[in-house]
């Protein structure tokens, strides 16, 4: 009896999940994959930023994450249990992390928004608003534990009002035998902007202030300019893929949220150069005329996914998209107060990559 019991047990299990699998899909995206134990999150409205990366040493997962001096989880499998390591132990103000390994060394960058660029000779009054006064802080280490990270300062990248210097990603490319580093950035105004970094990348590159591209900016309903922000580019055999989040990651100042058109959707676009040209699925140029090709969006109990990366991962048998969200109640149509992690694996058989 007692087996019988324990198949019966794991058949409705099995059963529910399979059930709530199929339910997401019927909105022609998948839920998360289930993970044991606790749901990495961050319990406060705010949102999660996650970054996501597998040490070489152990194969060891680390999350680090947006929140009060940033968090940190740990696993063995992307399928959990997860561990709260608690604070990140950055900058109090900090968030948005972005991890890269290049060679044998970890390279972090968070947002900051306690520069002052007056003291640069910036004279412009927006600089003193949170939509104008963010830029970047650099870090390194070897281990990717809490506390074992050197601090290398404020990338130097000059202030314009057609960007926020937030959401930091790292590309690292092959420039004709020698390596190029490649930083993506922006935040609202007009979108998402590059430029190289020195190698190692713990400084902008000589001339790099000259050597700004505009990648993408895409436009919604309610934002005209284009809520165009967490960019990460991932190269897949000859393509380079964009990925971005377009509509508003979080409540609305007066607690409520917008609609499910204008809030956090994945998007992407595609080129064969890693500086420029990206277009969509219809061939529509991502930053001249607002293109982008929606791959993952609100449905049934996830709202607002975003903040995405990915991660070629052995254990997934290959290529992950990570992001948060927040649970939906379908009864209620009311989004929780938390943000939570999510993956799902990519599928790139059609040329364009599929959640799956």
């Amino acid at each position: 009896m007692l087996i019988t019991k324990r198949f019966l047990t794991f058949t409705v299990r099995l059963t529910v999940s399979l059930l709530a699998k199929s339910a997401s899909a019927q909105d022609g995206w998948p839920a998360p994959e289930a993970m044991k134990g606790t749901i990495p999150n961050n319990p406060r409205a705010q949102t999660l930023d996650p970054a996501l990366i597998r040490r070489s040493s152990d194969n060891k997962l680390f999350l680090y994450t947006t929140g009060k001096n940033g968090s940190v989880w740990t696993a063995s499998s992307l399928y959990g249990p997860w561990k709260d390591e608690g604070s990140a132990q950055l900058r109090e103000f900090g968030g948005a992390p972005s991890i890269h390994r290049v060679d044998d060394t970890y390279y972090l960058y968070i947002n900051n928004h306690e520069f002052d660029y007056g003291s640069v000779g910036v004279t412009d009054p927006a600089i003193h608003t949170w939509e104008h006064n963010s830029s970047f802080l650099a870090a390194s280490s070897k281990t990717l534990e809490v506390g074992e990270w050197t601090q290398h300062g404020r990338l130097e990248i000059d202030w314009a009002k057609k960007y926020n210097i937030l959401d930091a990603a790292l590309l690292t490319i092959d420039d004709g035998g020698k390596r190029q580093n490649l930083l993506s950035f922006g935040s609202y105004q007009q979108g998402i902007f590059q430029l190289p970094l020195a190698d190692p990348p713990i400084k902008i590159a000589d001339g790099a202030n000259g050597d700004i591209k505009q990648l993408a900016n895409n436009q919604t309903k309610a934002f005209k300019m284009g809520p165009t922000e967490a960019s990460y580019i991932f190269k897949w055999k000859e393509w380079y893929y964009l990925f971005f989040s377009s509509g508003r990651c979080c409540k609305q100042k007066d607690g409520s949220w917008l609609d499910r058109g204008d809030v956090y959707k994945v998007m992407v676009c595609r080129s064969k150069q890693a500086r420029g040209g990206f277009v969509d699925d219809k061939g529509v140029d991502c930053a001249a005329k607002s293109g982008g090709k929606e791959i993952l969006g609100t449905h049934n109990n996830i709202w607002a996914p975003g903040g995405q990366g990915v991660l070629v991962d052995d254990e997934a048998g290959g290529p992950i998209i990570y992001y948060h969200y927040v649970p939906y109640d379908v009864k209620t149509k009311t989004p929780a107060d938390e943000f939570r992690f999510g993956w799902n694996k990519l599928n790139f058989s059609s040329g364009w990559p599929e959640v799956i």
